[in-house]
């Protein structure tokens, strides 16, 4: 459902009794430490404008105007493709018998070596290990560093944990190359999507956090050709060529992340506005510097508003604050969402490859699947953009769980067949079905209600939580899943689908009690109306905020409206 917006100037954050204001400039009135404080009146004034602009400002606007917020979140986000190229890497690599000698050993009364089921689970386990480890420390390093130098650091970090990987020579030394590699891994997963949140203008925040999906895609879709390339090989290079082609990322993003400018909205955390204006002209190009500077002060004056607005419901900044007060609702927005990711695809997806063979492929065609699903996964999250641009979050979340419900249903009920290649390919089609909806839905849409859900001053402890949560949630599918599948255990096959489907519901009646409609509001309306506690998730996208003089009002349907 569309957004309404005000037909009054919109919310701006009320003078103290006394007419003091606690931001300082370097412009108007002096004050006793030499410093000048911004007349507030034209603050307002400006924090209304910029919000006017963000709702009329179009697509092909938004791109015109902020090329360059759009390249460096593109370049940003390419540290998301490690972790994705990682993720399809190491479960691949089981299967090398060049990798198989190097780190397993010989079975009994045979030529041929394995690694022993606790050193599967346990190099498949680290990266996540680590993962957790990395977006809590994101969270604390991004508040106080910034995004850049935390993006410099973890670069220049992996350069050197990659070695660890590359010249491993017994299994050990690889488990802990991966866990410590995942530390870093887990810091980009948090930091790109929020950076890329908080320098693209309003209209650009879906198809920039879209892109943070795909280049996860991309990663995927990348470890899948390299493997597939070496697939015939049987030297040591079958194994090291994969690790080596890590460093190619680092070397790539680390020059250019060196000239980027820093998230204006943390700098206006940190006080500096007038570095913070400088940083919204470096993201815009504007006709000549003068309009370009007027831009960025009425951006910047909207960003101290909706600060000091955060600032007056939220005084503390540590995780413990994500979950006090209505932040408490924000956070359960942002765990449950990416958690559900997990839900969704249940058993039925971290082992695709496995859950094809299990279904009746040969493991020839099921690793042919896997290579579709690459494609699948790249082509569908760029279609999503358009998606979730033009019909919201909230609806595409219904009815996206709603239709994977059904299809993975489908898939469980297909099982009951036999066991031949025709019910295997007529299972694996479903599923692909089923695989491209969730990219269309429940691939991006988690990355892009987390950039937007957080309030800005709790943003990376938010994003933090929630993808802590996805990935523990990960490494309990990641345990549960083989004992579902294994014929030796509990065989289930296809008819995991059916668990999932019952997941997938759990996940489709949860949002529609919690989930509101987080599309085209700005950061500040956003922390009005989860301030607002007559106003239900269903009725976000009715609401209206607008001033009566210093009164704040906010209209639409309430709880007792429902």
């Amino acid at each position: 459902m569309a957004t309404k917006t005000a037909t009054k100037p919109p919310y701006s954050v009320n003078e103290n009794s006394s007419g003091e204001v606690a931001h300082r400039e370097h412009h108007n009135c002096p004050t006793a430490d030499g410093q000048q404080e911004r007349d507030w009146s034209k603050l307002r004034e400006d924090a209304n404008l910029a919000t006017e602009n963000e709702h009329n400002t179009t697509l092909l606007q938004g791109i015109k105007l902020y090329p360059k917020a759009v390249a460096w979140s593109l370049v940003v986000s390419l540290a998301i493709i490690m972790d994705g190229y990682d993720t399809a890497l190491m479960g691949s690599l089981f299967g090398f018998p060049a990798f198989q000698r190097k780190y397993g050993h010989q079975i009994p009364d045979s030529s041929k070596y394995t690694l022993t089921a606790q050193w599967q689970m346990a190099l498949g386990m680290a990266t996540p290990v680590g993962n957790v480890v990395g977006v809590i420390l994101n969270g604390h390093l991004t508040d106080k560093f910034g995004h850049k130098p935390v993006l410099h650091g973890g670069l220049i970090a992996l350069i050197g944990l990659i070695f660890i990987q590359f010249f491993a020579q017994n299994v050990q030394v690889l488990f802990v190359g991966q866990l410590l590699c995942g530390i870093p891994w887990g810091m980009f997963t948090t930091l790109a999507p929020a950076f890329s949140s908080e320098i693209a203008p309003l209209i650009l925040r879906s198809y920039l956090e879209t892109w943070v999906v795909c280049c996860w895609g991309i990663g995927q879709f990348f470890s899948y050709a390299v493997l597939f390339s070496l697939n015939d090989w049987d030297s040591q290079w079958a194994y090291r060529i994969p690790f080596a082609i890590q460093w190619l990322w680092p070397v790539i993003i680390l020059p250019l992340a060196a000239f980027c400018p820093e998230s204006p909205w943390w700098l206006v955390r940190k006080g500096r506005y007038e570095m913070a204006e400088r940083s919204v002209v470096r993201l815009s190009s504007a006709k000549s510097k003068e309009i370009a500077a007027e831009n960025a002060k009425k951006a910047v004056a909207l960003m101290i508003e909706t600060d000091k607005l955060e600032k007056e419901t939220t005084k503390d900044t540590s995780f413990l604050a994500c979950f006090k007060g209505h932040d408490l609702w924000r956070t359960e927005i942002a765990c449950f969402t990416w958690g559900s990711q997990i839900f969704t695809g249940f058993v039925v997806q971290s082992y695709a490859a496995y859950f094809f063979q299990q279904a009746g492929l040969s493991p020839s065609d099921s690793f042919k699947m896997t290579l579709c699903m690459g494609g699948i996964h790249l082509l569908c999250n760029l279609a999503s953009a358009a998606l979730t641009g033009n019909y919201g979050r909230r609806p595409l979340y219904l009815w996206g769980n709603l239709a994977l419900a059904l299809i993975i249903m489908v898939v469980g009920f297909l099982a009951f067949g036999p066991l031949n290649s025709a019910f295997g390919y007529a299972t694996s089609a479903v599923y692909l079905l089923w695989f491209a909806v969730w990219c269309l839905t429940m691939g991006p849409l988690p990355y892009i209600i987390n950039a937007e859900v957080s309030s800005t001053r709790l943003r990376s402890k938010t994003i933090a939580l929630a993808r802590g949560t996805y990935l523990v949630l990960n490494i309990i599918n990641s345990v549960v899943s083989p004992y579902i599948l294994n014929p030796q255990n509990a065989n289930w096959r296809g008819k995991s689908g059916l668990l999932t489907s019952g997941l997938t519901v759990v996940s489709l009646m949860w949002a529609y009690f919690r989930l509101p409609e987080t599309g085209n509001r700005t950061f500040e309306e956003l922390g009005i109306l989860f301030a607002e506690k007559n106003i239900t998730a269903r009725k976000f996208s009715k609401a209206v905020i607008y001033r009566e003089g210093e009164v704040v009002r906010v209209t639409g349907p309430h709880k007792s409206d429902n």
